[in-house]
């Protein structure tokens, strides 16, 4: 990047952290997915559940925030409006699918009485 783009050579180590952080939050999401759906074969491990959908809302949001920001960013540099709208549905399949992870939080927190 500093070589092909001289002027957005200051970038390389904040998206390079960026990236790595985006990634280590799929990884958590993915983990926390896995032990989610293993403890669906207990009862009475409604706790453990809320935990693991609780963290894998809070690495979903961070991935949201993320893309939100890097939305912001396209659609203000835009010339074509192809991505623009790429990055809109991708945007709104993320966010339906935090809405869902809250829901299910909610059905726990009814089964649970809180």
């Amino acid at each position: 990047m500093a070589e092909n783009e001289p002027e957005n050579s200051y970038l390389r180590w904040p998206l390079t952290l960026l990236a790595f952080s985006v990634i280590a939050a799929l990884e958590i999401t993915i983990v926390s997915l896995w032990k989610l759906i293993n403890n669906l074969a207990v009862d009475g491990e409604l706790l453990n559940r809320k935990k693991y959908l609780t963290v894998t809302i809070f690495s979903f949001s961070y991935i949201w925030i993320i893309f939100a920001i890097v939305w912001i960013i396209v659609i203000w540099n835009a010339d074509d409006p192809g991505l623009p709208v790429v990055l809109t549905v991708i945007q709104c399949a993320f966010t339906v699918l935090i809405l869902i992870f809250l829901f299910l939080r909610k059905i726990i927190d009814n089964f649970l009485g809180a």
